[in-house]
């Protein structure tokens, strides 16, 4: 079993409760099971674990419930916990690093959020980085196609662009889900 860190959870209820209020987390929550409903309506430490499954389970319901089924919608929540996880701390070393820096320390990174699978930077060139994530396909497992067709896109995008990269692009060029062995993400910035 996989696990997703209460940061990343924890950012996606709050997501939901700004945007949509009781109605909509009501809604978003309805037909969970009993454990997953106990674990989404408590409290959500962030430095804690949950099951991989629930994060899955509650972004797909984003998208359909939210999002008229476009995975795209996905992004902005993505965004919002890559600005919100980026501590004071991890920010001022993003201002004295560099977008490289960053892409290079892509493997602690994922760990931050999921204790499955592993993130790896290959350097292609200045300004140019192919990174490969290696991580169960199962929902029970990994994290789901929409984490990462969407999620880790602009979750590097944001961050990148807190290193001070303008125009960066990150772009899921390989699926795991689609008959890929890795999900590949090619990130360039001019």
């Amino acid at each position: 079993m996989g696990n997703v860190k209460g940061s990343a959870l924890g950012k996606l209820k709050e997501v939901v409760g700004q945007r949509y209020g009781a109605s909509g987390m009501k809604r978003w929550t309805s037909g969970l099971d009993a454990e997953q409903g106990a674990a989404i309506h408590g409290l959500i430490l962030p430095n804690s674990w949950y099951p991989v499954r629930l994060w899955n389970d509650l972004v797909d319901r984003y998208i359909a419930q939210f999002g008229g089924g476009d995975p795209q919608s996905f992004r902005q929540v993505a965004e919002q916990v890559a600005e919100t996880d980026l501590n004071t701390f991890f920010k001022v070393l993003l201002k004295m690093g560099s977008p490289a820096l960053v892409l290079r320390r892509a493997s602690s990174l994922w760990e931050r959020y999921f204790d499955v699978g592993v993130m790896e930077p290959v350097e292609r060139g200045p300004r140019h980085f192919l990174l490969r994530l290696t991580a169960p396909r199962s929902v029970e497992r990994g994290p789901g196609p929409v984490t990462c067709a969407v999620g880790v896109p602009a979750w590097q995008e944001r961050a990148l662009r807190s290193a001070g990269a303008l125009g960066v692009r990150s772009t899921h060029v390989a699926c795991r889900f689609k008959g890929a062995t890795t999900c590949e993400f090619d990130v360039i910035w001019p």
